[in-house]
């Protein structure tokens, strides 16, 4: 970890590449660009974040309805860049300033930097829903996934009745935290998933949405569509037509946004408050600062593996300037998804081949063991994986 502003501007010769962020497009810029840089002492990648580990946000979900203990979601960082050449400095961004080049943090660091990549991920948003921001409880950090699990556990042991649980969102996470909470075993829930749009899953083929509706419904999950949420109160929300739907959790799940460290008045935003980048994925106005994954507006569905392949075309880039090699451009293409629902069934669009049951849920698995080992070396990866415990990931599943 590096420390001091003097440390950090050691050298006139040396060049800063500053990632702002360790999520799945940051930290794929700064793995990527360590395999091709790492002999090159006149280069220094610096990855700043907030919290000291990288979240493999995919399975929050399972975090929040107490299938998986919060360690099974988190790979410390000062573990995966061991013996790698990025200095990781655990802090968050106060201050930015593209013109000399300098971004400051809370721990009083002052880091010049000769290219820097935005890789803040987004944030939740409520649209100016009166009350979401009070009542309701987002899931995109482990303490929000801690707070819904423990919400869940004392509402089991205050109520001696079914305990009402509204997710509002009927998208990815909405539609895999309802499923997941059909297997829920602290004690009867009811479920109810709240969608402003006419159906679940509205970006997707509407095979996948009537699916996947059809296995909610079999699991118990009660979908309610063109119904917006008007006002949150608490224990109680309104809908549209004003009905009231009483609850005791209330998980949000119908928005995000770009980061809001992102300032309107300097960086060129989209509706979405992303950044507006070029076809090399560099922020409009600034050729030196690169913006991946949720931070950068390129069309494509905010998913891991628009951030990761983001993430490469920025390593490609920067690396590009470097050895003044040609810069490759961003390409819109179409992400796989799969959507769990529910213990032991998914549904997938991977291209044009949709399918969904039993197969689908374990290429799930497949798909952590894929990313585990792009991130560790195969034996960690393997373990992590396999046996469901690993000393790099901190994972220890809850007992039961």
């Amino acid at each position: 970890m590096v420390g001091k502003d003097s440390e950090l501007n050691r050298g006139t010769k040396t060049k800063n590449i500053v990632i702002l962020g360790g999520g799945f497009g940051g930290f794929r810029a700064a793995i990527d660009l360590e395999k091709k840089i790492r002999r090159e002492r006149r280069y220094r990648i610096i990855l700043l974040d907030q919290n000291t580990f990288h979240l493999y946000t995919a399975s929050l979900y399972e975090v929040a309805t107490g299938e998986l203990s919060s360690r099974c979601v988190l790979l410390p960082f000062y573990r995966c860049v061991a013996g790698k050449k990025i200095e990781f400095i655990n802090a968050t961004v106060t201050e930015l300033d593209p013109t000399k080049k300098v971004v400051k943090t809370s721990s009083g660091d002052r880091i010049p930097y000769w290219k820097l990549v935005f890789a803040f991920g987004a944030d939740t948003e409520d649209f100016g829903i009166p009350g979401v921001a009070e009542y309701a409880s987002g899931l995109k950090s482990v303490t929000d996934a801690e707070k819904v699990r423990q919400g869940l556990a004392r509402c089991a042991v205050i109520k001696g009745k079914p305990i009402k649980v509204i997710v509002g969102g009927g998208g990815f996470t909405g539609v895999e935290v309802a499923g997941e909470l059909t297997g829920y075993r602290g004690c009867p829930i009811e479920i109810t998933i709240v969608e402003a749009g006419p159906r679940i899953l509205g970006g997707l083929p509407e095979i996948i949405s009537k699916t996947v509706a059809k296995r909610l419904n079999l699991l118990g999950v009660k979908v309610i569509t063109s119904s917006p949420i008007q006002k949150v109160e608490e224990n109680q929300l309104t809908l549209g037509p004003g009905r009231v739907l009483p609850y005791d959790v209330l998980i949000w799940t119908a928005g995000v946004r770009g980061s809001r460290f992102l300032n309107p008045d300097v960086f060129p935003l989209d509706k979405k408050k992303a950044l507006v980048v070029d076809k090399y994925l560099r922020v409009k106005g600034f050729k030196d600062i690169f913006a991946v994954g949720d931070n950068a507006s390129t069309g494509v569905p905010w998913t891991a593996s628009k951030a990761e392949a983001d993430g490469k075309v920025a390593a490609n880039n920067i690396l590009a300037d470097i050895r003044g090699g040609r810069m490759k451009e961003h390409r819109p293409f179409d992400p796989p998804f799969i959507i769990p629902t529910g213990k032991n069934w998914a549904a997938a669009k991977i291209g044009s081949i949709i399918f969904w049951g039993r197969i689908a849920s374990i290429l799930k698995d497949l798909t952590l063991l894929y990313y585990l080992l792009s991130i560790l070396p195969v034996g960690k990866a393997w373990k992590a994986w396999w046996g469901g415990e690993c000393e790099v990931l901190e994972i220890k599943k809850p007992a039961t």
